[in-house]
């Protein structure tokens, strides 16, 4: 499996909706090592989504989660409050992993849109995955 080649088509799917929406976006894709595999900024994306997306991507690569997922998880008191003081992760929705014959290969991150927007456009360019 080639994972540059699936991070492409991943990111050309997520631009594709994020263009129909309207919505200018990054993508980023990172490894389940914590490892950038591919990040891709539209033109008139927000600055602020550059960071947002590796950190969405990165948390979904290496916790195995949906961030929107994690959001109940790492409020006071709950099992993963902890893991937000962690500095790379983010519990904001945009981010999703990626999987390869059900094994965790890597996360996406998308940002750029509101949350809502930053969920949908990632849920649509993954429909196909």
């Amino acid at each position: 499996m080639d994972l540059l080649a699936l991070a492409k088509n991943v990111a050309d799917r997520i631009e594709g909706e994020a263009s129909r929406a309207d919505v200018p976006i990054t993508v980023c894709v990172i490894d389940r090592h914590g490892n950038i595999v591919l990040k891709h900024c539209m033109n008139g994306a927000p600055l602020f989504a550059i960071e947002l997306s590796e950190r969405k991507a990165y948390t979904a690569a290496v916790v195995g989660v949906r961030t929107i997922d994690l959001l109940p998880l790492v409020q006071p008191g709950q099992p993963l409050f902890a893991l937000m003081a962690q500095g790379d992760y983010c519990a904001m929705g945009g981010g999703a992993p990626l999987t390869c014959e059900g094994q965790l290969i890597a996360g996406v991150g998308v940002s750029g849109g509101t949350v809502d927007q930053d969920v949908s456009i990632l849920q649509a360019g993954l429909q196909d995955h």
